[in-house]
């Protein structure tokens, strides 16, 4: 009779044991799944754009006047325009002044001190490319050509644009609570030219 007192004790300590066992699974894998929600959420709350991130982006561009890159952020309205820069105000301004985006006839109404994009023989303005709130900067200003031939010319002669390359950054996750960027090559449309 002792022996199937200790056979019966046996299942009972394997049962419990099979039962602790499957508990430890079920809590490891409860505990598995809490841990990464809580790392989804920390990342989403805690994740920070890096302070040196304009820096970065200047490096990376050191070859070229950058800044003419950073611009439209928020223009909504016209202000005073900024000479030989290419601020938010003036991709505003060439969008709604002189002549909008209308190839105008002449250049008699122009100055010398209206900026190049409106006294050129290809005036131009500029048109905010939407990237998006992964990249920075999220808006990077295209020249589009107001004329399709010179002003002035007989004909034979076209506007074209001229481009150049520029690095903007693109979010691709987060370290240490800030968000990590990779570069990412985009031509730019910077300006028009008369061109045969």
């Amino acid at each position: 009779m002792s022996g199937i007192l200790v056979i019966f004790h046996l299942c009972v300590a394997v049962v419990m044991i099979h039962s602790v066992s499957s508990s430890s699974l079920l809590l490891n894998a409860i505990e598995n799944s809490i841990e990464r929600e809580k790392r989804a959420i920390t990342t989403t709350i805690e994740c920070q754009v890096p302070q040196n991130l304009e820096a970065l982006f200047t490096e990376l561009n050191r070859d070229i006047n950058a800044s003419k890159f950073l611009i439209y952020q928020n223009a909504t309205q016209p202000a005073s325009l900024v000479k030989n820069e290419l601020s938010e105000n003036e991709v505003y301004i060439s969008q709604n002044t002189h002549g909008n985006k209308v190839c105008p006839p002449t250049l008699d109404s122009f100055t010398t001190d209206d900026p190049l994009w409106v006294r050129s023989t290809c005036p131009w303005y500029y048109d905010p490319e939407e990237l998006g709130s992964n990249y920075y900067p999220a808006h990077v200003p295209q020249a589009k050509c107001k004329c399709n031939t010179c002003i002035g010319s007989t004909g034979r002669t076209k506007c074209e644009r001229i481009t150049t390359q520029v690095r903007v950054l693109k979010k691709t996750g987060c370290v240490g609570g800030f968000y990590t960027y990779e570069n990412e090559l985009r031509v730019v449309n910077v300006g028009c030219t008369c061109a045969r």
